[in-house]
C-alpha cells in the first residue's frame, strides 16, 4: 500500500519538480564538498600556525641561549682577564725583587745564593714566558677555521725534546721524573697543541709536588690513546676536580691553575679528545687524557 502511494506521488510530480529536487541534490553534494574542503584547509592552516608558533618558539629559545651565552662568555673574559693579570703580577713583582736583590748587593754573593737566585729568575722568567705562548696559542686555537696537523711520534722523545725544562725543574726541587711507557711507543696528534697540554699539566704537577715523584705512562687501544700524569703532591679536593674537568673558571678561588686547566679543557676538545682526574687533597693526581685513535678520520 506504502509503495503505490509512493508511486503515485512520484507520478504526479511535474519535471519542475524534478529539477528542483536534482539542484537540491546536487547543491547538498556541492555543500558537502565544500565543507570537507574547508575542515581539510583548517587542518592544514592549523598545522602550518602550529608549525610557525614552534619555529617562533624555536628562535625565541636560540636567541634566549645567545644572549646566556654571551653573557657567560662576558664574564668568563672578565675571569680570565683578572686571572691573567694575578698570574703576570706575582711572578713579574719576584723578578723585580730578584733583580733588586742583585743589583743592590754591595758584597759578591757566595756561589750558593747566585745558584739560587740564578735558578729562581731562571724559572719565574721561563714560567711568563711559558705562560704568555700558552695563552696566545689557546687563543689562536678557538679560532673556528683553525686545521690541525696530524703526525706520529714516539711520546718519550717528543717528551724529553719539547719538555726537557721540566726535568731540569724536577732534579732542582728533587723529584723523580719517570717515563713510563716503552720508547716505542707511539702517538698520533697535533703535537703543536698535545704539547701546550703536557707542558700546562707538568708545570701544576711539580708546583704542587714538594717531594716525591712525576710519573708519565702510555697505552692505546682500537679506539683511544691514552696518556697518563701522575704525581705525589697536594692532590685536588673533589669539587674542584669537577670544575676542572668541565673547564669551568669560577669566582671561588683565584688560583693561577684555573686558566691553566681551561686551556688544557678546550685543546683536548679540540683535538676530540676528553680529560680526567683522580686526586685527593694529600694523595697525588692521577690525570688521564683521551685521544682518539685516529684522530685524521674524525670530522673537524
Amino acid at each position: 500500500m506504502h509503495i503505490d502511494t509512493s508511486l503515485y506521488l512520484l507520478r504526479t510530480f511535474s519535471p519542475l519538480a524534478y529539477m528542483f529536487m536534482a539542484g537540491f541534490v546536487v547543491f547538498a553534494i556541492m555543500a558537502a564538498i565544500l565543507l570537507l574542503q574547508l575542515r581539510k584547509q583548517k587542518k592544514i592552516l592549523e598545522k602550518t600556525v602550529a608549525e610557525k608558533t614552534e619555529a617562533l618558539k624555536f628562535s625565541l629559545l636560540q636567541l634566549e641561549a645567545t644572549e646566556v651565552e654571551l653573557t657567560n662568555n662576558l664574564a668568563f673574559r672578565e675571569r680570565m682577564i683578572s686571572i691573567v693579570m694575578h698570574d703576570l703580577k706575582s711572578p713579574l713583582n719576584f723578578v723585580h725583587k730578584i733583580a733588586a736583590s742583585l743589583y743592590e748587593s754591595k758584597t759578591a754573593l757566595n756561589p750558593s745564593d747566585l745558584h739560587r737566585l740564578s735558578f729562581e729568575l731562571y724559572q719565574t722568567t721561563f714560567d711568563i714566558n711559558n705562560f704568555v705562548n700558552n695563552l696566545l696559542q689557546w687563543l689562536n686555537s678557538t679560532k673556528k677555521n683553525i686545521k690541525l696537523s696530524y703526525t706520529t711520534e714516539k711520546l718519550n722523545d717528543f717528551i724529553r725534546t719539547n719538555c726537557a725544562v721540566y726535568f731540569k725543574i724536577a732534579a732542582e726541587k728533587k723529584l723523580e721524573f719517570n717515563l713510563l711507557a716503552a720508547d716505542d711507543f707511539s702517538i698520533t696528534s697535533d703535537f703543536s697543541l698535545l704539547s701546550i697540554v703536557l707542558r700546562n699539566l707538568l708545570d701544576n704537577a711539580i708546583k704542587n709536588t714538594r717531594e716525591g715523584k712525576i710519573e708519565i705512562s702510555a697505552h692505546s687501544d682500537d679506539r683511544l690513546q691514552y696518556i697518563i700524569i701522575s704525581d705525589t703532591g697536594a692532590g685536588i679536593a673533589p669539587d674542584k676536580i669537577v670544575e676542572l674537568e668541565s673547564g669551568v673558571i669560577t669566582k671561588k678561588t683565584s688560583e693561577s691553575t684555573q686558566i691553566g686547566y681551561r686551556i688544557v679543557y678546550d685543546l683536548m676538545q679540540k683535538m676530540k679528545g676528553s680529560i680526567h682526574i683522580k686526586s685527593a687533597p694529600d694523595k697525588g693526581t692521577r690525570i688521564t687524557l683521551q685521544l682518539p685513535s685516529q684522530p685524521y678520520l674524525m670530522i673537524e
